[in-house]
C-alpha cells in the first residue's frame, strides 16, 4: 500500500509571518521580505518524521512567492515534498460574518492528480479552509509564536496511530489532541 498524502498549511499551522519581531530580541527563523518568520517548535523534527510515514504535500492561501522559500527552508536536508502550492489553486470565497475574503482549499485538485482521497489528509488551522473536506480534515490551534508550543508532537503521534489505515476519512478527527 502506497503511503498516504499529509497536506500542510503554512501560516498558524507550521509557521508563524509577520512583519515586526515577535518580541525584543526573540530570534527569528528566517526574514522572507518584510516577514520576520517563526517555525512553529518541533516543525522540522515533525517534517522528518512524518516523511517516513505519508507522502507530504504544502499547500498555503499565501502567494507562491512567500510559501516556496519558506518550505525549502523547512524542508532543508528532507526529500522533496509532492507539491507545494499557493493561493492560485485556492478558491476564494467571502466569508459575510468577518466581512473578509479567504482562500479555500478543494480537495479535488488531488483527486484529479490521480489520489484518492480515502488516503489524505490535510492540516489546518482554520476549517473554513478545508471544510468541504471535513472527513480529510484535522485542524491543530493556531501557531501565534509561543516558543512553548507542542502541538506538533502531539499531531505527530497521532498521525503515526493512524498512517496504515485504508480510509483516513472514517477516522475521528475532531478531537485528535484530546486523546493523548
Amino acid at each position: 500500500m502506497e503511503k498516504p498524502l499529509l497536506i500542510l498549511d503554512l501560516d498558524e499551522t507550521l509557521i508563524r509571518g509577520q512583519e515586526s519581531p515577535l518580541s525584543e530580541g526573540e530570534p527569528h527563523d528566517m526574514l522572507l521580505g518584510p516577514y520576520f518568520v517563526y517555525f512553529r517548535p518541533h516543525a522540522r523534527s515533525f517534517l522528518a518524521a512524518m516523511g517516513e510515514h505519508f507522502r507530504l504535500g504544502f499547500w498555503s492561501s499565501a502567494t507562491l512567492s512567500y510559501v516556496g522559500p519558506i518550505c525549502r527552508q523547512l524542508m532543508k536536508g528532507q526529500p522533496e515534498p509532492l507539491f507545494v502550492w499557493g493561493r492560485e489553486r485556492c478558491t476564494e470565497r467571502f466569508d459575510h460574518f468577518k466581512r473578509e475574503t479567504y482562500y479555500a482549499k478543494d480537495l479535488r485538485h488531488i483527486e484529479k492528480n490521480g489520489i484518492s482521497l480515502a488516503r489524505v489528509l490535510i492540516v489546518d488551522d482554520e476549517l473554513r479552509k478545508v471544510n468541504r473536506h471535513y472527513g480529510n480534515a484535522l485542524i491543530v490551534r493556531p501557531f501565534l509564536g509561543d516558543a512553548a508550543d507542542d502541538e506538533l508532537p502531539k499531531l505527530e503521534s497521532f498521525l503515526r496511530s493512524v498512517s496504515q489505515l485504508e480510509d483516513l476519512r472514517r477516522v475521528e478527527k475532531s478531537k485528535w489532541s484530546a486523546g493523548l
